[in-house]
């Protein structure tokens, strides 16, 4: 049996929700350098990325904005870092991802896909799926490692390819060496199903298990070297069919613990020594699509003729499907993905559950105007496009998931029991304690108490600062002035005597919040027990009292310096 979005090697997959935020198709454009071809006939630039903006101006006044656009001096790497790193790690996660390069022909997308292989190829020049493969296996290098190092049990990971070709609207697998380049033109036996998900599957291609990057690049060579291409007036050598090469990663790790609720469980699973194993599966699809093409400018007749023909219909129908599902007004119409095999092999990456990335291979020169802005509003209409994207995970994982949130749940109502918050009534009905609310409003009386408390300790260092002040200036006044000790006198009783008001103020305030402390500690200690009432909750009521202490004695010097002015 073929493997396919929702059965891999025997294991159901069922797809769970997510929080995970990517639900956009990503439109890409690069513009490749201008070919030697083009220079010679006198082509001039049309393109203009705009400084520092992701902004493609084609002409003096179409411009279009993206997420990013790579211009004619982008490097192989950084077209890999922005558009497929962060997909091969998604993949790890059990989500699944699809990259697809569009473009007329010519403008430089099996290049960057990496399909075509050449002696002469440097590594820097190394497309986006020889790359992807060397991260792949990189990642799962570290992740065996990573597990070693942490003694938790190393995961299990099982890599399959497929490699598709949609030649004149007939689905070719690229991986059976038996079949002759005659019976290309008979129909083949591949079927293509949809499962309940929504998940689209083929039946009768030929599954590759691999376990090395070198092996799988050589499954992909051997693929690209079958596809079919030609030579016409616009491209040396045409892809003259569709190619879809499709990884199929399936893991069994232990599950990680990815939020609050799973922490008792985890702590209980690590104490008796279980560990809970997940099983995740996803899939990639890397779509190198033949190029739009004229009949007029490629000069093709016979079956090349009839090959592009084949083309622009597969092309025309993912048009309409991206237009139906990108287009506001259209989303509640019905989407056509059953016109052409293309889309229906891409249903799941156009609107599904799949992380799409739509790489737009344009051409810089004059003459190619017109391609180039069609590709442009292609890619424009493509953003609108709304993907679900969830974690594919088998039935077992998902139940062990589910048991274990219901595990935290009830242990948390079991210690709420255990402290009192919860209780049953007479009548069985469950509800929370009474005591609980009552806590609830007692702490929040004594956070209040505590802040008025400090308003109080600070009014009476204030007090006190002013006290300090006008003793010294008396001082200094009695011994400037001996004329006029009356009138310092009197003034300095007015003050004394206000300041004696506010003492006698604050003494009565803070009588009544140390009462109202020690009636919040009595209530508080008949729900949390004796010892619970903390001392450090009185801490400020004895600081203040140490505070109005101060403020007597300091009264009570004042009197005195009053009393020995009067006799003199």
């Amino acid at each position: 049996m073929g493997v396919g979005g929702t059965h891999l090697d025997g294991f159901p997959v069922l797809q769970r929700a997510t929080q995970r935020k990517q639900p956009d198709t990503l439109p890409l454009p690069l513009i490749r350098p201008q070919l030697a071809k083009e220079k010679i006939e006198g082509c001039h630039i049309c393109t203009y990325v705009m400084p520092g903006e992701p902004q493609v101006v084609l002409g003096k006044d179409k411009a279009f904005t993206f997420d990013y656009v790579f211009d004619m001096e982008s490097q192989q790497e950084t077209i890999y870092t922005h558009c497929t790193e962060k997909l091969i790690e998604g993949c790890f996660e059990g989500y699944n991802a699809t990259i697809f390069a569009y473009g007329q022909t010519g403008s430089g997308k099996t290049f960057t896909m990496g399909t075509g292989f050449d002696i002469n190829i440097g590594e820097e020049e190394l497309g986006i799926i020889p790359r992807a493969i060397n991260h792949l296996f990189r990642g799962i290098e570290e992740r065996r490692q990573a597990a070693a190092e942490q003694g938790t049990p190393v995961p299990e990971f099982k890599i399959n390819a497929q490699f598709l070709e949609l030649y004149n609207e007939e689905v070719l697998d690229l991986f059976d060496s038996t079949r002759e380049l005659e019976a290309r033109r008979q129909k083949s036996g591949i079927k293509i199903h949809e499962d309940a998900n929504g998940g689209i599957y083929t039946v009768g291609v030929t599954t590759r298990t691999v376990t090395s990057a070198a092996e799988m690049m050589q499954c992909l060579k051997l693929g690209a070297l079958s596809r079919s291409t030609a030579s016409t007036q616009m491209n040396v050598q045409s892809s003259r069919s569709h190619a879809i090469f499709t990884i199929h990663l399936c893991q069994v790790r232990v599950c990680s613990p990815d939020n609050h609720e799973n922490a008792t469980d985890n702590r209980l699973a690590n104490n008796s020594e279980i560990n809970e194993f997940e099983t995740l599966t996803a899939k990639f699809h890397f779509v190198d699509l033949a190029g739009s093409e004229r009949l007029k400018r490629t000069g093709a007749t016979g079956d090349r003729a009839k090959e592009g023909i084949s083309i622009n219909c597969g092309l025309l129908a993912l048009g309409n499907v991206i237009s139906a599902l990108g287009d506001r007004g259209k989303r509640s119409t019905h989407v056509p993905y059953r016109d052409s095999k293309l889309t229906r092999l891409l249903q799941d990456s156009l609107g599904g559950n799949s992380q799409t990335v739509m790489i737009a291979c344009i051409s810089p020169s004059d003459r190619d105007f017109m391609e180039t802005l069609n590709t442009l509003k292609y890619a424009n209409r493509a953003r609108n496009i709304k993907n679900k994207v969830v974690v594919n995970q088998d039935r077992a994982s998902q139940q062990i998931s589910v048991l274990r949130t219901e595990i935290a749940r009830l242990q948390m109502e079991l210690m709420e029991y255990k402290a009192g918050k919860r209780m049953v009534g007479e009548n069985g009905v469950e509800g929370i304690n009474d005591l609980v609310h009552e806590n609830s409003m007692l702490q929040t009386e004594n956070n209040n108490l505590r802040m008025r408390v400090k308003a109080m300790q600070e009014t009476i260092d204030a007090q006190r600062g002013r006290l300090t002040q006008l003793l010294s200036d008396q001082a200094n006044q009695a011994l400037a002035k001996a004329g006029g000790g009356d009138e310092t006198i009197s003034c300095t009783e007015t003050t004394s005597m206000t300041f004696r008001a506010k003492l006698l103020e604050s003494e009565s305030v803070n009588e009544s919040l140390r009462k109202s402390l020690s009636r919040a500690s009595t209530r508080s200690s008949l729900f949390a027990g004796p010892g619970s009432f903390s001392a450090a909750l009185l801490a400020p009521e004895k600081e203040a009292n140490d505070i109005i202490e101060m403020a007597k004695k300091s009264l009570e010097k004042l009197k005195k310096m009053e009393r020995k002015k009067k006799r003199r």
